[in-house]
């Protein structure tokens, strides 16, 4: 977390895991705009509420290749395949919804009794040739539905469902199923669209993102 920001309580499953995308709603400067979510997956749903007590707006960034654990390993762990920040006002809170991919083949979605932690970013060689893979293409919900033009945000190119299905087929392939990474998978993969240089997060030379960069609005009511 940057400094002078915290987690308000415990990173949990959604209150409503099956809601629909409009039924979720953003406190972004208490207007009425609807951020449904975050990140990318289908399976994996976590809220979190986050706190900032400084006295200027900042940027928070979940980088790509985090691992969410849940607490008892009863639910599946989640896999961020794709950098997501997300823009607090000062000494504001602000409740997100972020999605990822499942790691256990077979074990429930969780809900909003599993308490989550951030483990950190996968070492794993075998991961990182996804990762790599992804780059800073468009898989995140939000760098698909959002823009910042109140436009509609949607492009050319597979859908956020073909995305994140096709996706998931390969995370589970890796990690439960000891397949690698077809020649098909990565024809798909590099047929997703590219995040446009202006939108990307440049790292500093100590690898730190910066403190405030625009996060994609979502249009609508």
């Amino acid at each position: 977390m940057p400094h002078g920001f915290f987690l308000a309580g415990d990173i949990t499953g959604l209150d409503n895991p099956n809601a629909k995308a409009g039924e979720i709603k953003s406190t972004f400067m208490a207007t009425k705009t609807i951020s449904p979510r975050y990140g990318s997956g289908r399976y994996v749903k976590l809220q979190e509420t986050l706190l900032n007590t400084g006295n200027y707006q900042r940027a928070v960034f979940f980088p790509k290749g985090l691992l969410w654990q849940c607490r008892y390993g009863n639910y599946q762990h989640g896999l961020q395949a794709q950098t997501t920040w997300t823009c607090l006002q000062p000494n504001s809170t602000r409740t997100i919804y972020i999605d990822f991919y499942c790691l256990n083949l077979g074990i429930p979605s969780p809900d909003q009794n599993e308490v989550y932690k951030i483990l950190g970013v996968t070492i794993s060689k075998v991961m990182w040739n996804l990762l790599n893979l992804i780059g800073w293409r468009k898989v995140n919900y939000e760098m698909i539905y959002g823009t910042f033009n109140n436009g509609n945000g949607i492009e050319a190119g597979p859908s956020y469902e073909e995305i994140t299905d096709r996706l998931q087929t390969i995370v589970h392939n890796l990690t439960n199923l000891g397949i690698d990474i077809t020649a098909d998978d990565k024809a798909f993969i590099e047929s997703i669209q590219e995040l446009a240089p202006e939108h990307l997060p440049i790292e500093d030379d100590n690898s730190q993102f910066p403190e405030y960069l625009n996060e994609f609005i979502f249009p609508g009511k």
